[in-house]
């Protein structure tokens, strides 16, 4: 049986251009306009759900199982992998606890012998009715970032399978991203010197709790697609951009926009312009689920105006 779990752990329609503040007519949200002091607040956030349904495989207990991710193509996100180059680490997971794959794998630091691993790979211990199994496939070291394919197993004692292939379909993403709902937030065009501060923020665009600490980068994206076309392409928004600007949060809970530089020449960010879509991101890089935490459109705005809450 087929298994779904939450992302726990990113068409037509005027592009957006140039906005007064307040409100933009009755089927448009109304611009939150402010004077490029951005307060980030629930309104001016996208929403995102993401749900991973996982097939599980049945395999023989208490044996040395072999995994094989060589026939990957794409990762579960849908993106291009080379499964040689892609994936150089392993790890399955028993609910919290984390594994190594092989009788010859090892944690760091210490050395897992077959009677280790076998202890949790009891059928008896381990039921489908109590227990899952995940085996990763992911890129770099740091455990639960970076997955690109998943495949569910279950411990059986009738089964006398050792094999287990990743393909494409191991993993099926199914998610929403609600870039339309949001009210853009209207700045000074063509200025730099823009600040986003989220420490009123309480609740993500997940839904779930706002830790203001957890934010440790912001990302600064131009797109020539409209909002409507980049919710459909939206795990996608890091590679289709025309510009891209990056910045390291170290401590506190303002950007300060100046500090951005673009990927490729490191260029400072120039402003928001009238042409094509703008959008601002804060992630949280502890967290397993990529999606940023909060994301909003940033529009010129006519100046002076009065923020609006």
């Amino acid at each position: 049986m087929a298994k779904s779990i939450p992302l726990l752990a990113l068409a037509g329609g005027a592009a957006v251009a140039t906005a007064a503040c307040g409100s933009s007519g009755a089927s448009t949200p109304s611009v939150t306009c402010t004077n490029g002091a951005i307060v980030a607040a629930d309104a001016n956030n996208y929403k995102f759900t993401s749900q991973i349904t996982l097939q599980p495989v049945a395999v023989q207990q208490m044996t040395n199982l072999k995994f094989d991710w060589s026939g990957l193509t794409r990762d579960f996100e849908g993106h291009t992998i080379n499964p040689a180059t892609d994936v150089n680490t392993a790890v399955i997971t028993l609910w919290d606890l984390t594994l190594p794959v092989l009788y010859d794998f090892g944690a760091p630091g210490e050395t897992i012998t077959p009677a280790m691993f076998n202890a949790f790979f009891d059928a008896s211990n381990y039921t489908p009715a109590n227990s899952s199994f995940l085996f990763i496939a992911q890129s770099g070291s740091d455990i639960g970032r970076n997955m690109r394919m998943m495949q569910a197993l279950e411990v059986d004692a009738a089964s006398q399978n050792t094999t287990v292939t990743l393909t494409n379909a191991s993993t099926q993403l199914q998610y929403t991203a609600d870039l339309l709902s949001l009210h853009p937030t209207g700045v000074p065009a063509g200025t730099a010197a823009l600040t986003i501060d989220w420490g009123q923020m309480t609740t993500n665009a997940l839904g779930h709790p706002f830790d203001t600490s957890q934010i440790t980068s912001a990302v600064v994206g131009h797109y020539s697609e409209t909002p409507q076309q980049l919710q459909s392409q939206f795990l996608d928004l890091a590679t289709i951009t025309t510009e891209f600007y990056r910045a390291t949060i170290m401590s506190g809970t303002v950007l300060d926009f100046t500090t951005l530089v673009k990927d490729g020449d490191g260029s400072p960010f120039p402003g928001v312009s009238s042409d094509g879509t703008w959008l601002v991101g804060l992630i949280c890089g502890n967290c397993r689920n990529p999606a940023p935490w909060y994301m909003t459109i940033l529009v010129p705005a006519a100046q002076p105006c009065a923020a609006t809450p």
